[in-house]
């Protein structure tokens, strides 16, 4: 009896040394996570969720595409601008029209990249020492970027004009005579946004946004959304006297300012004809809702609803390593303004040369 009864009695004492060494053990390990550091605690939810998030946004099919290797990308563009602006009427009982061009202004501009955001600036280098009310006003642009291989984004600002040249007036000679024209300014401001659907094979960013490769041929259908509100000013004072005093008045106007809301639907193309270049074209043509003030030569001012057509063409060849890349993209865009009298339709083209790097690898491509 009093055996069976010290082998139950040892038999609890063990199992409470037991229990109360695996209780200092939780103990021990629970106190260790509770001495962590909370900020990096909270820092490595940030950088997973940044990094899931990314990996949505990113991921593509690696033998199509050789997704962006390193966190930062730094890019230098040299560029010339060209617009266009003709005005047309037909107010005086035939057609008349007038045209004119801004000089192609060399632009410097650059954009800096974190992950798939980007932020770009650019200045005309033909304004750079000149005083302030002088400066021609070209290529003063500002754009935010997302470059994603599902979603592409770009909220932008752009100014152009003040320096402009005359190609054409109807029942005017132009020939020999100084068709400089200081009066015409345009600015605008933007939201572009595009859903790729082929995502995992075609990727707009190798094409575009410099921050991936294609390694094998892919296209895609895209749906865009866009938002632009242009305002066009000219100045009938700083007209040349001889065109003046000839010109039909009824193509004059003292400011048009438009607001268009469109929805695209396109394609896009990316050509990979040998490794690490890619020759790619984007044809975005867009239908959507347009509002328009238009101050005339009269004073009187008009505000006109009605459905716009625009199209956006973008092509562009580059070398890519994903290290470094250089590359040549052209961009060509056009605004139109309509009424049933009068027309005007401002279209914009930009030549850019491209050069830039990646740096600080992310840790997934680390070599261990």
């Amino acid at each position: 009896m009093e055996g069976s009864v010290m082998k139950r009695t040892t038999c609890y004492i063990l199992m409470m040394l037991v229990s109360v060494a695996a209780s200092a053990i939780e103990t021990e390990d629970s106190v260790c996570l509770d001495t962590l550091p909370w900020t990096k605690r909270v820092l490595n939810t940030v950088f997973k969720g940044a990094d899931a998030v990314t990996n949505f946004f990113m991921g593509c099919d690696t033998n199509y595409v050789t997704p962006q290797k390193y966190e930062f990308t730094a890019q230098a563009e040299l560029s010339y601008w060209h617009d266009f602006y003709r005005m047309s009427s037909s107010e005086s009982g035939t057609n008349k029209s007038m045209s004119l061009q801004s000089g192609n202004p060399l632009v410097l501009g650059g954009y800096v990249y974190w992950s798939i955001f980007g932020y770009g600036h650019s200045i005309n280098l033909g304004d750079i020492g000149k005083p302030k009310g002088e400066t021609n006003g070209t290529g003063h642009r500002n754009a935010f970027v997302l470059n994603t291989a599902r979603i592409i984004a770009e909220i932008y600002t752009f100014k152009s004009g003040k320096t402009a040249k005359f190609t054409s007036i109807s029942d005017i000679d132009l020939e020999g005579m100084d068709r400089t024209f200081k009066g015409l300014s345009s600015k605008c401001f933007g939201i572009d946004a595009q859903y790729i659907f082929n995502h995992r094979r075609y990727s707009w960013p190798a094409a575009f946004g410099e921050n991936a490769v294609q390694r094998k041929s892919q296209g895609s259908w895209k749906l865009g959304f866009s938002y632009n509100h242009v305002t066009v000013n000219f100045y009938k004072h700083e007209l040349p006297t001889y065109i003046a005093q000839n010109i039909d008045t009824t193509l004059l106007f003292n400011k048009v300012s438009y607001k268009d809301y469109a929805i695209s639907i396109g394609y896009g193309y990316n050509w990979a004809f040998r490794r690490n270049c890619i020759f790619a074209v984007s044809v975005l043509p867009s239908i959507g809702y347009r509002q328009s003030d238009i101050t005339e030569h009269n004073f009187d001012k008009a505000i006109l609803r009605n459905i716009s057509t625009d199209v956006f063409f973008r092509t562009s060849l580059f070398w890519n390593n994903t290290k470094y890349f250089t590359g040549f993209v052209v961009d060509l865009h056009s605004y139109a303004y309509r009424r049933k009298k009068f027309s005007l339709t401002n279209s914009y083209g930009t030549v850019k040369y491209i050069v830039g790097f990646d740096f600080l690898k992310k840790k997934q491509y680390k070599q261990k």
